[in-house]
C-alpha cells in the first residue's frame, strides 16, 4: 500500500474529496492514505471516507484501495477463494412488473413465455444433481398471477424430497412480498412456511439501489427500499439467512452506492444475517434502461473499486464478498480476488437473466475451471456450501463441510483465464405450465 508515497505529484494533479469537489492531488492522496490505515486497522470507515474512495480517479491511488482491500481480505479469510456448484431454476419469465433494467420478463402470451411445471423442474434438478453433483438450486421466477401461491411451497417440498442434500436457496425479497399478497399471512408465517418446505436461505436480490428516489425511477413498480429491508430483517428473525445485492453502474450517484452500502452494513450489525454481498454492475446492451443511458456501461476498473471499497467499508461485519463471472467475464472475476472478492460465485448451470440482458459470457463455467481460475493466483480453490462451509479443496476428495479457517499468506498473480458454455439436460428447456 506503500506504492503512494514517494510519488511526485504536479500542481496541474487534481483529484475530488468527499464531497466531489475539486483538490489538489498531495491533498488527496493523502486523505486517501489516512482512509485505507484506518481500514486496515479494522475500524469501521465513515460513509464519507467510503465516498472519497469511491471518487478516487488517480489510477496509481486505485491500486492502493485495491492493495488495501485485497490486505483485509487476506486478513479475514486466508489465502483461499471459493465457488459453489449450482444450478439457476429460473421457474417462470412471466411478470407483471416492468423494471427498466430486465430483460427476462414476458408477457404471457408472448412466444418465448414459459412456467415450469414442478414435476417438470424436479426432472431438471435430479439430472443436474446427478450429472454435476450440484450442491444448490438457486430459484426465482417472474411475479406470474397464473401461478396459484401454493406452487411456492410445492415445488421447495417436491425438490427437497427428491433431492434432500440440495441446498435450496430460494426466491427474493420481491417474491416474497407477491405470496404475501396474495396469501395475506404474516412474513413470519411464510418464512416458517418456507422452510418447513425446504428453503435453506433466501435470495438478497431484488435490492438493486436502496436509495428512493433513484429506485423509483428504475423500478417504480417493485417494492419499495424499506420494504425490502422489512421483509430481509423478518428472514433473519425466523432463522433464514439472505445474500445481499447491489446494481450499480445505471442512473446512480456515487452518494447512492455509498448510502446502500452503509443501509446493508447497518443491517448486518443489527441482524447478522447476511451471507456475503454481490456487487452486480449493470448490463446495458438489452434493457429498456441500457437504451435510455446508451448502452453505456462503466468501465472494469470501476467495477473492481466499487468491490474494494465495499470490502474496506464492510471490514469485519461481512466475511464474504464475491464479484460473479456472469455479468463481466472470468477473467475480471479473476482479477477481483486481488481487489478484495474471495469468492468466484457459482457454475451457474442455465443462468438466463443476466444472459437475456446481454452479457456475453454465457450460462455456465464448468466447476474444474473455477478451481483453475483461482489455483491460478496462487490461492487454495475450495468448493463451498451456500453459508459457507467447505465442501471439498481442489487436492482434496473429501465432501465433509467443515467451516472455512482463516490463516494469512501472500498472493502471487498469473495470466487470467475465462471460459462459459451452454449445457442443457435431456429434452426441451422450455417446460410445460402448471
Amino acid at each position: 500500500m506503500g506504492s503512494h508515497r514517494n510519488r511526485k505529484d504536479t500542481k496541474s494533479s487534481h483529484a475530488c474529496d468527499p464531497w466531489g469537489n475539486v483538490a489538489d492531488s498531495t491533498t488527496a492522496m493523502a486523505k486517501v492514505t489516512a482512509v485505507l490505515e484506518k481500514a486496515l486497522r479494522f475500524e469501521p470507515l465513515m460513509p464519507a471516507e467510503a465516498r472519497l474512495l469511491l471518487g478516487t480517479t488517480d489510477s496509481a491511488a486505485r491500486q492502493d484501495i485495491f492493495a488495501a482491500a485485497q490486505a483485509c481480505k487476506q486478513a479475514l479469510v486466508g489465502p483461499r477463494a471459493t465457488y459453489v456448484v449450482n444450478l439457476n431454476l429460473n421457474f417462470t419469465n412471466i411478470c407483471a412488473l416492468h423494471c427498466t433494467f430486465c430483460a427476462f420478463r414476458r408477457e404471457a402470451d408472448a412466444r418465448e413465455a414459459y412456467a415450469h411445471s414442478i414435476d417438470a423442474a424436479v426432472e431438471k434438478v435430479v439430472w443436474y444433481r446427478q450429472e454435476y453433483s450440484i450442491t444448490e438450486v438457486t430459484i426465482q421466477g417472474g411475479l406470474n398471477p397464473a401461478l396459484p401461491v401454493s406452487y411456492y411451497f410445492d415445488l421447495l417440498r417436491a425438490l427437497k424430497q427428491t433431492c434432500p442434500d440440495v441446498h435450496l436457496h430460494a426466491y427474493s425479497p420481491q417474491e416474497i412480498d407477491f405470496i404475501q399478497q396474495r396469501s395475506g399471512w404474516t412474513l413470519g408465517r411464510i418464512f416458517d412456511a418456507l422452510r418447513e418446505a425446504g428453503q435453506g436461505t433466501l435470495c438478497g436480490t431484488a435490492a438493486e439501489i436502496l436509495v428512493e428516489p433513484t429506485r423509483h425511477r428504475i423500478c417504480p413498480e417493485k417494492i419499495s427500499g424499506a420494504r425490502w429491508l422489512e421483509i430481509v430483517r423478518a428472514a433473519h428473525r425466523a432463522g433464514t439467512r439472505t445474500t445481499s445485492t447491489m446494481l450499480f453502474g445505471h442512473i446512480e450517484s456515487l452518494d447512492d452506492r455509498v448510502a446502500h452500502l452503509d443501509t446493508l452494513r447497518r443491517l448486518q450489525r443489527e441482524t447478522g444475517g447476511l451471507t456475503e454481498f454481490i456487487p452486480l454492475p449493470f448490463i446495458a446492451a438489452k434493457s429498456p434502461l441500457g437504451r435510455a443511458v446508451g448502452r453505456r456501461e462503466i468501465d472494469d476498473e470501476e467495477v473492481l473499486l466499487v468491490l474494494a471499497v465495499a470490502r474496506l467499508f464492510f471490514g469485519c461485519d461481512l466475511m464474504h464478498l464475491q464479484l460473479g463471472w456472469v455479468k463481466r467475464g472470468l477473467a475480471l472475476a479473476q482479477r477481483s480476488l486481488l481487489c478484495g472478492a474471495d469468492d468466484l460465485g457459482g457454475t451457474l448451470l442455465e443462468e438466463e437473466i443476466s444472459n437475456r440482458a446481454g452479457s456475453r459470457f454465457g450460462a455456465y463455467v464448468p466447476a474444474e475451471r473455477l478451481a483453475a481460475t483461482i489455483a491460478a493466483l496462487g490461492l487454495e480453490p475450495v468448493q463451498r456450501t451456500t453459508t459457507y462451509g467447505r465442501v471439498r479443496s481442489w487436492s482434496s476428495a473429501s465432501t465433509q463441510v467443515s467451516l472455512l479457517p482463516p490463516p494469512c499468506e501472500e498472493l502471487t498473480t498469473s495470466e487470467p483465464r475465462r471460459s462459459a458454455t451452454r449445457v442443457s439436460p435431456p429434452g426441451s428447456t422450455k417446460m410445460s405450465s402448471p
